[in-house]
């Protein structure tokens, strides 16, 4: 499940869940990818839940909750 925001900056940003695989810690980790300019590194936030609870959380927040948490993300070294 993904979703698409855009930042106040006007850039639009994927955001969906991963856990895991390819690279990211056992932890579930919400990754925002963005499509404006493919250029930038991902920016990614940990959550305490499994995959399924951020996904889910994913689906429900609204867009300014899901914005503020790609304000708290880190960029994916």
């Amino acid at each position: 499940m993904t979703r698409t925001i855009q930042d106040a900056d006007l850039d639009m940003w994927e955001a969906y869940a991963s856990a895991g695989d390819f690279g990211f810690p056992e932890r579930s980790t919400i990754v925002f990818q963005c499509l404006s300019d493919r250029k930038r590194r991902a920016r990614t936030i940990q959550r305490e839940q499994d995959k399924a609870a951020v996904e889910h959380e994913i689906s429900t927040l609204s867009d300014a909750e899901l914005a503020a948490l790609l304000e708290q993300a880190t960029e994916l070294k």
